[in-house]
């Protein structure tokens, strides 16, 4: 029955159990796996396979180099085509403008505060060749200072500059440029003293920030029985320090100094790595500076009970083999990693390469063949009597056009070409299959590579060709899922954790076009995130035909019924907007105005206020319309009046003749007629004609007042 302790370790007891755990990883790591790793590195560069004869084609096929390189690039072109890789889902609809800026912040972090795309080729290719992909992240409080020189400060300039809580006054140079003036009669003072400042200061620069880093995978140790990285008890990072940074970053000047005697205790497991140039960045200069030398310094992680708080923690130790520089109690450890073949319960699944190993041997072997036959059959090897060969050398040497001088009457009897058997064409026909397999294994086709002549024809159509494609990249899909599932978005939740639990310092951040200031404090803890990236670039443009259609489908009829008003504006630019990223247009900011922007909201405005003004003078043009409607109905009685009145004018000429016969008639019946009766005649006749004149004029003067309206 094992012993329970209840007591805290001791630094003896601690430094002990992690040598125990270090020495078991170690053997786990530098077994089978080690070894694993060693040949895939060898493997990649295309160095020698160990089976070559000497004289014969030293030819390596490199098919672990070709498949690792083009699953890369699929990958790489996947994963870093968008810089929005994730995207934070919003929770509410008062939560949509927060989830965006939280998208923008942790894209910031991995992008332009650490180099994201170098994390990600690392990664990628460590995964495809030693297996795993290893990231650390982690806060990183670091504090530099500088050292500045001022001059020509007056008084209240220096105090402004002595309060600032990141400046220190190391060194301090008054000047006085004039005395202070006193009346001599009242002591007075009349001008003070003119007195500058110079001197030296010290400032404070803060530099923390969330930092992001590549692990050698031959130097990370994990224990044997973890069945994933999350869930191992123990894990430990070997790194080669120098002492001037140990130092730096504040640990014990005695302890570090006591590091020397670890120079020769690291294990090496870097070989394969380091074979392609034959140089080791172990290797040391003999004659550097003392402070410039490098130690081997052990980060381990270790999950053990604690009787304190009743239930089992994580240890961070920074530790060499006998010297432990600090140790705290962290969370959970720091580092994220991607297997491209995960095998269940296993932390450590297989690699790309090491499923090609065999096919590069092979290929190598059967493409000797081919080129140890075509040697031979172009420099053929001789069949000759030496004895009347007169310089044997003419044969060893069997120069091109070279003179062969025999003694003979009959040459051909004396040196003869010794046959070489044709290659037989089932070396061909494996070497396909050979070929057809290392694609079957790594996912990675020539048709994906371009490089398969038969299928761009005229009788495949560009969607057929786009579906095969598809399908030979399956398992190259299937990595790229596994990598952003199980990788990319835990790391960057974990950069978003470390930033709003850590970071105090607001930046600036382009935001859909817009510059917008983001303080990580104002963000809280999300848990919803996605991938926003299609898995293969023909997933990606066909994505983008399909938003484009979708926009022609929904702005051909902008007045149908069904959509409702659910197609506006924002809603566009959204879906231009990521059509635009899907085709590698970045930047849809340079294209488009966003609707969220003040120049668009400015336009919306103007174009508001011009289409108000149209609408008034489109009110205004009616009222006038109306208007002359009416003029137009008076002129028309007016004018019925007045031809009324001709009418009445008419009729009264005619009576007025009428009467004016009547009236001849009697006068000339009664020429003897009374004088009176005469005049009476006459004063009525005078009478109706004054009358018929005061309506002509009547007439005329209503025409002319018309006449005059019309004109206005």
């Amino acid at each position: 029955m094992p012993e329970i302790k209840n007591e805290e370790l001791t630094e003896e007891e601690l430094l002990a159990l992690l040598e125990r755990n270090l020495d078991a990883a170690d053997t786990y790591q530098e077994s089978l796996i080690g070894e694993q790793r060693d040949r895939a590195h060898r493997f990649y560069y295309g160095e020698p396979i160990g089976n070559e004869i000497k004289g014969r084609s030293q030819h390596v096929s490199r098919d672990v180099f070709d498949a690792v390189e083009s699953t890369k690039a699929l990958m790489l072109d996947t994963f870093t085509a968008d810089r929005r890789v994730v995207e934070f889902m919003p929770q509410t609809n008062e939560d949509v403008e927060k989830a965006r800026q939280a998208t923008a912040w942790v894209n910031y972090l991995f992008y332009r505060q650490n180099n994201g795309y170098q994390i990600l080729h690392d990664t990628v290719h460590d995964g495809l060749v030693t297996k795993m992909g290893i990231v650390k992240r982690w806060w990183d409080s670091r504090i530099t200072y500088v050292e500045e020189k001022f001059a020509g400060l007056s008084e209240p300039e220096f105090f402004g500059l002595a309060s600032q809580p990141d400046v220190e006054i190391t060194g301090i140079e008054q000047e006085t440029l004039q005395e202070a003036v006193v009346d001599p009669i009242n002591g007075m003072l009349v001008a003070p003293a003119v007195t500058i400042f110079g001197g030296r200061l010290k400032r404070r620069i803060d530099k923390s920030q969330v930092r992001v880093e590549n692990v050698e995978p031959e130097r990370f140790y994990i224990s044997p029985r973890a069945k994933t990285l999350e869930s191992a008890d123990f894990v430990s990072y070997r790194m080669e320090k120098e002492i001037g940074e140990l130092l730096e970053d504040g640990y014990d000047p005695d302890k570090v100094e006591k590091l020397d005697e670890e120079l020769d205790s690291y294990r090496d497991s870097t070989t394969g790595r380091d074979s392609y140039d034959e140089f080791s960045e172990n290797s040391r200069m003999s004659d550097d500076h003392p402070n410039r030398s490098f130690v081997t310094v052990y980060e381990s992680y270790l999950r053990i009970y604690d009787p304190e708080v009743d239930t089992r923690v994580t240890v961070k130790v920074i530790h060499s083999k006998r010297v432990m520089l600090d140790m705290e109690k962290v969370e959970c450890h720091p580092f994220r990693a991607w297997c491209p073949f995960p095998v269940p319960h296993k932390a450590i699944g297989l690699s790309l390469a090491d499923v090609l190993v065999d096919i590069q041997k092979s290929q190598s072997s059967l493409k000797r063949s081919v080129i140890d036959n075509a040697f031979l059959t172009n420099t053929s090897r001789w069949v000759a009597n030496l004895s009347l060969v007169r310089n044997p050398r003419d044969l060893i040497d069997n120069k091109l056009g070279a003179v062969i001088d025999v003694n003979a009457m009959d040459p051909a009897s004396v040196v003869q070409p010794l046959n070489v058997p044709q290659i037989s064409p089932n070396v061909f026909t494996t070497m396909e299959l050979m070929e057809q397999e290392k694609e079957q294994r790594s996912g990675s086709s020539r048709m994906s590579k371009g490089l398969d002549s038969d299928v761009i024809s005229k009788q495949n159509s560009s969607d057929l060709v786009t579906r095969y494609m598809n399908a030979s990249n399956r398992r190259t899909m299937v990595m790229a899922r596994n990598f952003a599932e199980c990788f990319l978005k835990p790391l960057m939740y974990d950069l978003y954790r470390l930033s709003i639990e850590n970071d105090t310092q607001p930046k600036m951040i382009q935001l859909e076009g817009q510059f917008v200031q983001i303080d990580p404090r104002e963000l809280y803890d999300r848990t919803e995130m996605e991938v926003a990236v299609a898995l293969t670039p023909d997933a990606r443009a066909a994505e983008a035909r399909t938003l484009t259609m979708l926009d022609q489908m929904w702005t051909a009829n902008p007045q149908d019924p069904t959509l409702g008003g659910m197609y506006q504006v924002p809603q566009r630019y959204a879906l231009l907007a990521r059509a635009m990223d899907l085709m590698g247009l970045k930047g849809a900011d340079k294209y488009l105005l966003s609707p969220m922007s003040p120049e668009y909201q400015q336009g919306q405005q103007q174009q508001q206020q011009m289409a108000k003004q149209r609408e008034q003078m489109a009110q205004q043009f009616e009222m006038k319309k109306i208007e002359l409607e009416e003029r137009k109905v008076v002129v028309d009685e007016q004018k019925g009046q007045i031809d009324a009145a001709k009418l009445q004018i008419d009729e009264d000429r005619l009576l007025l003749d009428i009467q004016v016969a009547k009236n001849d008639f009697i006068l000339k019946a009664q020429k003897t007629g009374d004088e009176a009766e005469k005049f009476d005649t006459d004063t009525a006749l005078h009478a109706m004609e004054l009358r018929h004149r005061m309506k002509v004029e009547t007439i005329q003067a209503e025409n002319q007042r018309m006449a005059m309206e019309r004109k206005d």
